[in-house]
């Protein structure tokens, strides 16, 4: 079965358009890549800090189960933020010494999986 030129046409123009919204993340630089997961760093320790005050408050009220579920939610922000900026770090090169990011993530999980 032969298509007709037209939709030929509009076939390769889509397989052309998919390929390049595929291929945008791999030609990101450096210093994009590391904005954005300076970024994703921000965002979520914010919501990490924020999850960790509301599950503070239900701890000091008696309420375990609302706190360890913001504690969860906490811990998860944590760990995909830290994780962001230790990526972060490995694209600026500064890897010589992130033990101290990396015990942080450990605390994190060990946060996530307290309750």
């Amino acid at each position: 079965m032969k298509l007709p030129m037209s939709k030929t046409i509009l076939v390769i123009s889509i397989i052309i358009l998919l390929f390049i919204q595929l291929a945008k993340p791999a030609l990101a630089t450096p210093s994009q890549k590391f904005r954005e997961y300076m970024e994703i760093w921000t965002e979520n320790s914010e919501l990490a800090s924020k999850y960790l005050k509301e599950a503070e408050n239900e701890f000091k009220q008696g309420d375990e189960l609302e706190g360890c579920v913001n504690q969860r939610k906490a811990a998860i922000y944590g760990i995909k933020g830290t994780e962001s900026l230790i990526k972060a770090f490995e694209i600026s090169g500064s890897t010589n010494d992130l033990s101290n990011i990396e015990s942080g993530l450990a605390k994190w999980k060990e946060l996530r999986d307290f309750c």
